[in-house]
């Protein structure tokens, strides 16, 4: 058995489906996704719905669910109407207004019960996962960014966000499209970044192609894998 764990699939079924395949993920594996796997894609209820019957499939809060529940409350703020249709939900609220309202039902209650960090002892050693970075809250456990050099907030325990995609952690505003330029005349692609207080595993799942990348770290020995769209 091994673990897994992954982030910000943001509707990208196609990479998601040849992660699993280059891991050969199996039911006696374990696959943990830290949010955000709707927006910007088109098939984030479909994965959803995926992760929803799969049991050996778990998935912690990401800012986009938490605003897709905001949206979806009766109580919902225009503040937060609006701020989910800033942040790519066209293609979510297409797939959702296709759906049985059984099925809306099970999607709003499967997101409503989803925690925002888990906690895992594996051997010696602990990890905590989390969306964004650890806080007292929901909305600081899905929206906080750290910078690079933010500390571990937690003693003794590996630290594994994700949220904040590898390149806008590593280069800021004005340098980060030359970075992008770089990285692409070099036929690179964003890759799990160890920061020293933590490991951001976002590697730029909704980036625009060359550089739209997925990575998966196994939580036994580290291992990286990575796909991306010229090798599904």
């Amino acid at each position: 058995m091994s673990i897994y764990v992954m982030s910000d699939l943001h509707g990208e079924a196609d990479l998601f489906h040849a992660m699993l395949r280059k891991i050969s993920f199996s039911e006696q594996d374990k696959l943990i996704i830290l949010g955000d796997v709707i927006d910007r894609g088109p098939m984030g209820i479909s994965l959803l719905t995926e992760i929803m019957d799969t049991p050996n499939m778990e998935m912690l809060l990401g800012n986009h669910e938490y605003m897709m529940l905001q949206y979806f409350d009766p109580q919902a703020t225009l503040v937060e109407i609006l701020r989910w249709g800033k942040n790519g939900n066209e293609p979510t609220i297409a797939e959702y207004d296709r759906l049985q309202q059984e099925q809306k039902d099970e999607i709003i209650n499967f997101l409503q019960k989803l925690p925002t960090h888990m906690e895992i002892d594996l051997g010696s050693k602990k990890y905590y996962l989390v969306h964004a970075f650890p806080g007292t809250n929901v909305h600081d456990e899905v929206w906080v960014r750290p910078s690079i050099d933010t500390p571990n907030p937690l003693e003794g325990v590996t630290l594994i966000i994700g949220h904040t995609p590898v390149l806008h952690l590593i280069a800021d505003k004005e340098e980060r499209a030359e970075c992008e330029t770089q990285m692409i005349s070099r036929g690179e692609h964003p890759r799990i970044h160890y920061a020293e207080g933590f490991i951001d595993i976002d590697c730029g799942c909704s980036y625009s192609e060359p550089l739209k990348t997925l990575g998966c770290l196994r939580l036994e020995d580290m291992t990286e894998f990575y796909v991306d769209h010229e090798h599904i």
